[in-house]
């Protein structure tokens, strides 16, 4: 009997050391694109519409991570031309613009930079968001709300339109934007007209 029970356990130890392990279960997919290329300008940007006004300021000096994987970008050294969205879940505006940011993102690769901040919100909320209303574009993450108190507090959603020397041409905080209004604003900030 205990040689039974012996070969018994010898078996099941064997049987969980097998050469074939189970494979781990796939990840599941980031929402968001990678943050990467955001301090360089966009490989198809057009000239610069002309030099920044002198009240023109430079985007925030801070660092915040990317909402996917584990970079950290410093702010200050995005360049543009950008468009940068301000947003988080919990914000009704920001969830009807958000769509809007997304196709300008797939009209301007490569000429623009469209960059979310998930703001004041949790990656799990600003994740499941993105992934419900289809939205890729690359995010950086601020939970504690750091860059939009840079810009003096203002309620979300905020927009700033950025140059190629990272200052800030432009900063929209009214009405949720609509594709039209987005493309006039970057049109007549960033100097950029999308087909």
């Amino acid at each position: 009997m205990k040689r039974v029970a012996c070969a018994l356990m010898v078996a099941l130890l064997l049987a969980g050391c097998s050469d074939d392990p189970e494979p781990a279960p796939k990840a599941a997919p980031a929402p968001f694109a990678d943050c990467a290329a955001l301090t360089a300008p966009p490989a198809q940007a057009t000239a610069s519409p002309g030099p920044a006004p002198a009240d023109a300021a430079p985007l925030p000096d801070i660092a915040l991570p990317c909402f996917t994987g584990d970079a950290t970008v410093q702010v200050s050294a995005i360049r543009g031309p950008a468009v940068v969205n301000l947003w988080g879940s919990w914000c009704a505006p920001c969830r009807d613009e958000m769509p809007a940011f997304q196709r300008f993102a797939e009209r301007a690769a490569g000429k623009v930079h469209v960059i979310g901040v998930d703001t004041h919100d949790t990656r799990e909320a600003g994740g499941s968001l993105a992934e419900d209303l289809g939205v890729t574009y690359p995010n950086l993450y601020d939970r504690s709300e750091r860059f939009r108190i840079k810009l003096s507090g203002r309620p979300l959603p905020v927009t700033l339109f950025v140059d190629q020397q990272g200052k800030i041409r432009h900063l929209y905080n009214a009405a949720a934007l609509d594709d039209a209004a987005l493309a006039t604003l970057a049109a007549q900030h960033l100097g950029v007209t999308l087909p």
